[in-house]
């Protein structure tokens, strides 16, 4: 099956946008006043989420494998958690100038440290501009 680059270009910039659009809601909450409401904000939020997918993969059918499943779910679980203790430390005070960077910076270290202990992957010159790009973007943000 023939892959459409403009439709997957498509679909990652609705990712992009829905990924800093999650957070912001809880941000919103948090500010507002409505921190008890960041279990159904999240239910719904990843719902929704699952509905796209869902949509988006109906329109062209793909048969995908059980191991493809599994690892999207568990992505999705990891996401959720993370999106959920980001809304327990707003909700207990912690500020989102500090919530945020520690949350994203977290992340881009876990996943850049797993690469290269677990699979052994080696970060070329791109690959090291693209982690120091994400590092000074976090520090500027939380100036």
């Amino acid at each position: 099956m023939k892959r459409d680059a403009s439709v997957w270009l498509r679909l990652m910039l609705v990712a992009f946008v829905a990924n800093g659009l999650g957070p912001f809601g809880l941000r919103i909450l948090s500010a507002s006043g409505l921190s008890t409401f960041q279990p159904q904000y999240l239910l719904y939020w990843y719902l929704g989420g699952a509905v796209f997918g869902v949509l988006a993969l109906s329109k062209r059918p793909l048969r995908l494998a059980t191991r493809e499943i599994v690892l999207g779910a568990a992505m999705g679980l990891c996401s959720l958690c993370g999106q959920t203790f980001t809304g327990l430390a707003l909700s207990h005070g912690v500020p989102g100038h500090v919530a945020f960077p520690l949350t994203t910076g977290g992340s881009l270290f876990l996943v850049a440290t797993a690469g290269i202990i677990l699979f052994n992957e080696r970060v070329g010159g791109y690959g090291a501009a693209g982690i120091a790009l994400g590092i000074a973007a976090l520090i500027m943000l939380s100036v």
